[in-house]
């Protein structure tokens, strides 16, 4: 599978941490853990992918591995060899023989905003005397 123009590479080899947000497509040949937002894009994990993070984005694909939650507005691929470990809320989605999902489908909650990152955690300490 050749990268479409415009589209972002992270190559075998390549590990990332934290946080990818942008507008176009990202195919994943190495290993990402964080979070991936591409909200009106498409998120490709191809066969040697390996992604642990929360993943929102317009479509997913996934060919390689994704731990976490996976949120899309358009539509989710599990292909051949594809191994998901967690929950996916999708619009529309579509299961190969010899896909893995492990975890709960709900499409009803893809179109929620996906909680955003920027520290609104609100956190109380109490005391102790």
């Amino acid at each position: 599978m050749m990268p479409s123009e415009g589209s972002t590479v992270i190559g075998r080899g390549i590990k990332f941490r934290g946080e990818i947000s942008g507008s176009t497509d990202l195919l994943i040949d190495g290993e990402v853990d964080g979070v991936v937002r591409l909200s009106a894009a498409r998120l490709t994990v191809r066969a040697d992918g390996r992604v642990r993070a929360t993943v929102v984005a317009q479509d997913v694909v996934v060919i390689g591995l994704i731990e976490g939650e996976i949120r899309a507005t358009g539509r989710v691929e599990l292909r051949n060899g594809a191994v998901v470990l967690g929950d996916v809320f999708a619009a529309r989605l579509s299961i190969e023989e010899g896909a893995t999902l492990r975890g709960g489908v709900d499409p009803s909650r893809a179109s929620e905003p996906f909680p955003d990152s920027s520290g609104d955690k609100s956190t109380s300490h109490g005391s102790h005397a």
